[in-house]
């Protein structure tokens, strides 16, 4: 190797290490500070350990949600709730051992209720690590959110083990039946919930068929485009391609903000279903907006199917637009399977659209388990451009950890690797 070639691959060496020294902290998401809720359900056992507040559960939780609906309204006109009442009720669905949807607080999240906390009472500590030890098994989890980010970070971002866990969809609601919902969220129940000072009804778990039949009305009530994201987000949590597939299908050929069919083209991702795969093929393919396609690639990536993955290389490979392969580049990592990592290798190394490659350089380190790491090394050490040679060591920089900041103080010392 030419002293002028080593030279350079010290410098950028140097630069990785300063990347890696002067990295800003990794910001914290789906954190927000959140006091403890004011309505939980009064016990006699456990009053000391409860705010003031009240939470009703409907005493037999079934049939209809729009029934139940209708319950809870009657309770709230009866207790003369002016201000208004959270009601929620509950689906299960398949997630990441440790991941979770909604929002849990900073500090210590013991101190907090959550929506478990109030639906089944308040737990001591013996009861949520009972309660932990259950979500492997299928049932709420409990263990904080800091935590489990901790945890994964420990495991060096190895995939997650699906289980099946307890969602709520929860709805703001007066006691008027002709009232829209002023706030529609979603949040699994081992997570915190701000009430708002505003009492809280739970009506149950429910089927897919029971709540999808509850949801899809109530969309085609909704007029503010959050309220439709939301009530969107909600629908494709539900795994039951029959009735959710046609129903995107409508609103993709509608005539809605293209936000709004975004939102929808992401939706089949969930649904693993052949159907669903050929809707979001025509949409990659025919959807006029840009960020319809973008989003349909997403649904793409989370799909199971083997026809899917076949196709996320495809489109990486020979996408009709920049939009579209860049998503589908970034979709290979998270797929992380040995053909679409080999792909993605092979974009890096050298594409005919630079953007491209460099979008494929700096999609290797979302490679499970620091995997990515050679590939870079090898990009860094005989990449012919030192454009890429750069770009390679800005990756390995975003791989971070202690093997990464070896590498570049081997390299920059001149051993090479």
């Amino acid at each position: 190797m030419d002293d002028k070639r080593s030279a350079g691959k010290i410098g950028l060496a140097l630069f990785g290490l300063c990347l890696i020294a002067g990295a800003a902290p990794a910001k914290r998401t789906n954190v927000t500070e959140i006091p403890a809720p004011a309505a939980v359900t009064v016990r006699p056992e456990r009053g000391p350990d409860r705010p003031a507040g009240q939470t009703l559960l409907q005493p037999s939780p079934s049939g209809p949600i729009a029934e139940r609906v209708a319950w809870a309204r009657g309770e709230a006109k009866a207790n003369r709730w002016e201000k208004g009442f959270w009601l929620g009720f509950g689906v299960r669905r398949l997630m990441g051992e440790h991941s979770s949807m909604g929002w849990y607080p900073r500090g210590d999240a013991g101190t907090h209720f959550t929506l478990d906390d109030m639906i089944n009472g308040r737990k001591t500590p013996l009861e949520k690590k009972i309660a932990g030890d259950q979500a492997a098994r299928g049932t709420a989890a409990s263990m904080p959110g800091e935590a489990r980010a901790f945890a994964a970070a420990r495991r060096s971002d190895e995939p997650e083990r699906p289980v099946m866990k307890e969602v709520g969809i929860l709805v703001l609601l007066t006691a008027r039946p002709e009232d829209f919902p002023t706030d529609i969220r979603v949040s699994n129940l081992d997570l915190s919930f701000d009430l708002e000072e505003l009492p809280f009804v739970w009506v149950g778990m429910a089927t897919d068929p029971e709540s999808l039949a509850y949801l899809i009305p109530l969309y085609a009530r909704a007029s503010a485009d959050e309220d439709k994201r939301t009530i969107l987000w909600a629908i494709g949590l539900h795994r039951d391609p029959a009735v959710v597939v046609p129903f995107i299908e409508r609103i993709l050929a509608g005539k809605d903000r293209e936000e709004i069919r975004a939102e929808a083209a992401a939706c089949l991702g969930e649904q693993n279903d052949p159907q669903a795969l050929d809707l979001l093929l025509r949409t990659i393919k025919a959807d006029p907006s840009h960020e319809v396609r973008e989003r349909a690639v997403e649904g793409l990536v989370e799909m199971d199917l083997p026809a899917a993955a076949e196709a996320l290389i495809s489109f990486a490979l020979n996408g009709a637009d920049r939009p579209v392969r860049s998503e589908a580049v970034r979709g290979l990592a998270e797929k992380a399977s040995s053909a679409t990592v080999k792909i993605l290798v092979k974009i890096a190394s050298g594409d005919k659209d630079a953007e491209i490659q460099k979008e494929a350089i700096h999609a290797i380190p979302d490679l499970p388990g620091r995997s990515g790491l050679p590939y870079l090394i090898s990009l860094v050490m005989t990449h012919p451009d030192e454009t890429v040679r750069k770009e390679a060591v800005g990756a390995i920089g975003d791989v971070g950890g202690p093997e990464a900041v070896k590498i570049l103080t081997e390299m920059a010392k001149g051993r090479g690797r």
